[in-house]
């Protein structure tokens, strides 16, 4: 596979701690371009990470020939302009999740990205890790039964500090912030879309965003709960549970080198152990490799409007009080 040319709007920390170090081991990505609106701050990444061009704005990126792909940690309330403006360049995205702010933004996104002919991805790097892929192949070969009932959890502690996750103006709070892996993993391993929803949240009085969730999604034959926010001990995984037994992933999100899957069926319980992989290397790998072969994303558009219009849904009932259709 060649080498994608990749550029990087923005120096945020977590494309510094994570991100970045995940291209450098991803097969077929090129560190080309790093954009900061602080140009010094730029120069600092690509003399550290190895970025062949630092530019002192977004717009200078997009406007390079040489970059054919951009990746998008910006603010969750930035996503959609910037993905936007990326494929009006020509470029293709692998968005930061949540892709958009509502269904009506992730619908303008795909939109121009049609026209344009680009590639646009929304970043859930939880989806290429192997486990996941093993637990829908146990429910695809019947290990567990027909699929009855999910339950997950995303919650962590948070300070009462200047943050883009408490920004109302910027798209936070903890739906959009750790709720979305909840949702995305309901219909992944559903493998459909939820038709109803009943949520309830918290909302912070000052800052104008849930700090917890919780949401109960009726799909054609069964149910996911899940709850979500800020107020919580750090907690990440997944029970999917069939007629004949069940699938337990006790750190879905973020398991590091503790990837297993436990496996209940007829009251035996067994564990399959994974080696750990770097999951961000994978996601940026696939959307490489769909724009060097000219090959269909996994995930596109499409599926970031559905995953947007159930968030939409979610928030919706939380502030009715009652279930809502999707």
């Amino acid at each position: 596979m060649r080498k994608v040319k990749w550029g990087v709007l923005g120096c945020a920390a977590f494309a510094k701690s994570t991100a970045i170090p995940a291209m450098l081991k991803a097969e077929g990505v090129e560190l080309t371009g790093i954009a900061s609106r602080d140009l010094d701050k730029a120069k600092a990444f690509a003399q550290e990470f190895g970025f062949a061009k630092a530019f002192g704005s977004y717009e200078d990126l997009l406007a390079d020939p040489e970059i054919e792909a951009v990746y998008n940690p910006l603010p969750n309330g930035m996503h959609p302009e910037w993905t936007i403006k990326a494929a009006e360049a020509g470029k293709h995205s692998l968005t930061e999740k949540p892709f958009a702010a509502n269904l009506a933004e992730a619908e303008a996104v795909a939109a121009v990205v049609k026209r344009q002919g680009t590639l646009a991805m929304e970043a859930f790097m939880w989806r290429f890790h192997p486990m996941h892929r093993r637990t829908r192949q146990l429910i695809q070969e019947d290990h567990i039964g027909p699929v009855r009932f999910v339950r997950s959890a995303f919650t962590f502690m948070i300070t009462r500090a200047p943050n883009v996750r408490l920004s109302s103006q910027l798209a936070g709070g903890g739906l959009m912030d750790v709720g979305c892996y909840c949702i995305s993993e309901a219909r992944f391993l559903f493998d459909a879309e939820p038709t109803r929803v009943f949520a309830q949240a918290d909302f912070d009085p000052e800052y104008k965003v849930d700090m917890l969730a919780s949401a109960i999604l009726e799909f054609p034959h069964g149910r996911a709960t899940f709850d979500c926010g800020f107020e919580l001990p750090y907690r990440c995984d997944y029970e999917v549970v069939g007629s004949k037994g069940r699938i337990i992933c006790p750190n879905a999100i973020l398991p590091g080198e503790a990837a297993e899957l436990l496996i209940e069926v007829n009251g035996k319980m067994e564990r399959e152990l994974f080696p750990g992989v770097n999951q961000w290397s994978l996601e940026f790998e696939h959307l490489s490799r769909c724009i060097s072969e000219g090959t269909p994303l996994d995930y596109d558009c499409e599926d970031a409007i559905k995953q947007q219009r159930v968030i939409d849904t979610v928030y919706r009932s939380a502030r009715s009080g009652q279930f809502e259709t999707v």
